[in-house]
């Protein structure tokens, strides 16, 4: 009888199987809202699935014949990457909310997402067809817990504690929105328009039981008016034992503090132009526990711009001048300006994004190449133009000229200049459907004699060019 009886509980389910691939879909409403409720708390689901391909060409920024063909720093770079984003807010009461945030990669300190095909398990044989991705690497990108009540007097005041994205005024100095930090975070609005808060930010923890941790504190202020606004905030770093790497040893102190004030007008006077303008100081020390020198911190940074929006057509035209301060040769002190910043583009599509850059920290040193490192020595001038050409089609395009602040050898220490060089930046969105685009985006670098070889000879252009479809739910 257990036989007959095992016998029909597989029809059953090759039944019940069959039934589920013949069924129609059920149709999507026009627009919904993913929630589960328990009693009167609500959690909504949401996400992002991104797919990208990049084409790069000399992305080193190096001469043609300076390098024999197959050598490691390859003229040529192409792949396809993937990113997933699950997140789900939980509003307990309009007081309180909880909010989770996962995504996936396996290569967070080198890119922002996954490889295709850079799975290393799966079928075997002389050719694997097929690759498996070890997501064990998944993190946690927010998880955080916010309240807000009323305090003395009915003044609104609340507090945000855990892992959040955080960002200051427009970025220059300060922008953790990708893969964000832990922190807490108190404010008050004594005004509808005015936030005022206090924050401590773990940038590093590392031994519970030493003094080798960074950690920023600071106090910022927002106004926000009809149509305008300005915010000033003052952040101090404190880098213990920069460099330490848990098995004892003493290493420098690091003690930054950064100051910013911004602010901006959208429409002077309803005519349709805008203006912005953001100025970053720094100051503090590197104490140098062997005595020999206890370099100060003098960094800054200045950004302005205008916006021009016109009110017969959908287009709107950006003039910016950005400067960011550098070392200069032979100084104790170190004048480039320090930024903490994620690894998504922050201007250039090239120069700053994919390519070597001008910051010269160590003045001259291990700095000099990086990518991604803001306004580190860098200034440029920025002309372009967005568009909306039709409802669903977005167009943009920007040209920029690049100078270093002080002199820098990219390629070659011995020859130093401050010509960066030019690039021309440009991107197109389409929106394909309710939360899902496609874009096409990419830069052409034009560098300048900065990127000079040892052999006297210029460096090649470099350009890339990428596409993507990202679905948003």
């Amino acid at each position: 009888m257990k036989k007959y009886a095992g016998i029909l509980a597989v029809l059953v389910l090759l039944l019940g199987l069959a039934a589920l691939s013949y069924a129609a879909p059920a149709e999507i409403p026009s627009d919904t809202t993913a929630a589960i409720a328990k009693g009167k708390t609500q959690i909504t689901l949401g996400g992002e699935i991104r797919m990208r391909g990049l084409y790069g060409r000399n992305l080193s920024v190096i001469d043609d014949d300076s390098y024999p063909k197959g050598n490691a720093k390859s003229r040529n770079q192409s792949y396809y990457e993937y990113r997933v984003r699950l997140n789900m807010e939980a509003k307990i009461s309009p007081n309180t909310t909880g909010y989770v945030e996962l995504e996936s990669s396996n290569e967070k300190n080198d890119s922002e997402n996954v490889k295709w095909g850079s799975g290393n398990e799966g079928p075997k044989g002389n050719y694997k067809f097929g690759n498996y991705h070890d997501e064990s690497s998944v993190y946690i990108r927010q998880a955080w817990i916010q309240h807000q009540g009323t305090g003395l007097l009915g003044v609104p005041l609340g507090v945000k504690v855990g892992k959040q994205l955080i960002k200051l005024g427009n970025g220059l100095f300060l922008d953790h929105t990708y893969f964000g930090d832990d922190a807490i975070l108190a404010f008050v609005q004594p005004l509808k328009e005015l936030t005022i808060a206090a924050y401590t930010i773990k940038f590093d923890e590392n031994n519970v039981y030493l003094n080798d941790d960074s950690t920023a504190y600071g106090l910022l202020a927002s106004y926000a008016g009809n149509g305008w606004g300005i915010s000033a905030d003052a952040t101090y770093v404190d880098h213990q034992n920069i460099g330490h790497n848990g098995i004892g040893g003493t290493f420098p102190d690091v003690q930054l503090w950064n100051f910013g004030l911004r602010g901006n007008y959208d429409s002077i006077a309803g005519t349709g132009l805008g203006i912005r303008a953001d100025v970053e100081f720094q100051t503090g020390k590197i104490n140098d526990v062997t005595g020999q020198s206890d370099p100060d911190l003098k960094g800054w940074a200045v950004l302005g711009g205008l916006d021009y929006k016109f009110k017969s057509i959908p287009l709107t035209i950006t003039a910016e001048y950005a400067r960011g301060s550098g070392n200069e040769s032979g100084d104790d002190d170190r004048k480039a300006f320090i930024s903490a910043l994620g690894p998504e583009q922050h201007y250039t599509f090239v120069y700053e994004y994919l390519a070597p850059s001008a910051c010269n920290f160590t003045d001259g040193g291990s700095s000099v190449g990086d990518t991604r490192t803001g306004l580190c020595n860098t200034q440029y001038v920025k002309l372009g133009a967005i568009s909306d050409i039709t409802k669903e089609l977005k167009a943009e395009v920007y040209g920029y000229w690049l100078k270093a602040v002080e002199d820098v050898g990219i390629n070659d220490p011995t020859r130093k200049d401050d010509d960066l060089g030019w690039e021309v930046d440009a991107k197109v969105t389409y929106k394909l459907d309710k939360g899902l685009i496609y874009w096409v985006e990419g830069g052409y670098f034009w560098p300048g004699d900065a990127y000079d070889m040892p052999n006297g000879k210029s460096a090649d252009d470099a350009w890339a060019v990428r596409h993507g479809i990202q679905l948003n739910f």
